[in-house]
Order: C-alpha cells, then structure tokens, then sequence
C-alpha cells in the first residue's frame, strides 16, 4: 500500500512540467480509494491530494492487474528490479501500522502477566489467551465460571458462613449447584467428567439456551439464598 501510494506520488511528480493531459493507471484499488477520501490522515495521501489540485491536467485510474496491459506488465517488472537494483527510498510508517506494534507488544506483555498470575485461574482456563475481544459475559456468568458468587464454598472462604455445606449436605460449588443439587433440579446441566469440565463451561458459553438457563440458576440460588446456603455467620 506505500509503495503503491509512492509509485503514485513519483509519477505525478515525473509529469509535473507537462502541458497536455495525462493519465496515470495504477492497479492498487484500496491505493486509489484512500486518495478519493478528503479526510484521509496518510500523509502520502495528502501530498497525492496537493499535487492533483495544482495539475489539473493529470489524471489517475484504476486498471486490472496481470491481464496483459503492456504499461502495467512492465510497471511490474520494474518493480520486482527494484527490489536488487533500485536505489533506497525511505517512507515513513503509517500511524495505523505503529498501532499494529503497540497493540502486539502490549498483548504479549499483558499474555506474560496473564500465565504467572495468581489470582483468576479459573477466568485463565477459559480464556488463556488476552486479547482487546469483549467476550460479553454477563454479571452471572462472571460469578459462575470465577466461582465468585452466592456459593457456599466461596462463602466460608470468606466467613460469610459456617461451613461449606449447601442445605442438601453437599459442598456448595457452581458445579454442585448446575449439576447434582436437589434444590435447583430445575436448572440442572448434564453433569460433566472431571476431564471434560473445561469444554462443559465453553460449551455453556457458546449456547444462548445454556447461558439463559445458567441466569435462571443464579437467580434462584440468590433469591433462596437462606433456603441454599443456610444463614450467614453472623446470625
């Protein structure tokens, strides 16, 4: 795309002096519709722009590449001569193209972080790669699948209560809750093996039925949470 723009720029610049009209053909689309764009930043762009407004007289096109146009095959040549022959021309990275290197720097750095953490583990085997995607996950989900939430096992962590116990005399995990507890049979999940746990929550991930009814879930535990979880430990 610069050295496209470039090419432009040098052409119009050979054909500076002329009096009669000329036509520049070039077979770079995205090249020749960054230049039909008043509001392009590119700053070859805008030196095109500038020099098409003083010379009335040259005109650019498009043209179809490699259908054996003689001018175009020859621009080609010349071009792949260039690479071993020409002389050096130094062009100046695009903004868009620095923002490419920022953003793969901070990712790789932020992927380093990510892999040593300690805290989020959970989040971790789930989504190992960080990336500028927003993955949209609901507050429900986010206390689910990080084992935050209205758990008793989380809750006696935290001496929210006594034990770790839900109601029916399990230890009250998420997967407890979405999979063998009698108290939110509604809402039950197939219950996953140990060694496929991790696809069963990608699996409730990419289903809006599943993650409807994992919402469901939630909301009921919350609004039973006495019923579930049995009183806080400071009652």
């Amino acid at each position: 795309f610069q050295a496209e723009l470039q090419a432009i720029l040098q052409a119009i610049k050979h054909h500076e002096n002329a009096s009669s009209r000329v036509n520049i053909w070039s077979d770079s689309l995205s090249s020749l519709q960054a230049i039909q764009n008043p509001t392009s930043p590119h700053p070859i762009v805008r030196k095109i722009q500038l020099q098409l407004q003083e010379r009335n007289n040259i005109n650019i096109g498009w043209i179809k590449a490699h259908t054996g146009h003689l001018g175009n095959e020859s621009a080609d040549v010349l071009a792949k001569r260039a690479i071993t022959e020409g002389s050096n021309l130094e062009i100046l990275k695009p903004i868009s193209h620095l923002k490419y290197i920022l953003n793969k720097e901070i990712l790789q750095e932020w992927k380093k972080e990510w892999d040593k953490g300690t805290v989020g583990r959970l989040v971790h085997e789930i989504i190992p790669i960080p990336s500028f995607k927003l993955h949209n996950w609901s507050r429900y989900e986010i206390m689910f699948f990080s084992e935050h939430g209205p758990f008793t096992s989380y809750l006696k962590r935290f001496n929210l209560r006594n034990s770790d116990l839900c109601s029916c005399g399990e230890i009250g995990t998420p997967l407890h809750f979405a999979t063998s507890c009698i108290l939110t049979e509604s809402w039950h999940f197939k219950k996953p093996s140990d060694s496929n746990i991790l696809q069963w929550k990608l699996g409730i991930l990419k289903n809006t039925g599943s993650r409807t009814r994992l919402k469901q879930l939630l909301d009921f535990i919350i609004d039973n949470d006495f019923l579930i979880n049995g009183p806080s430990s400071s009652l």
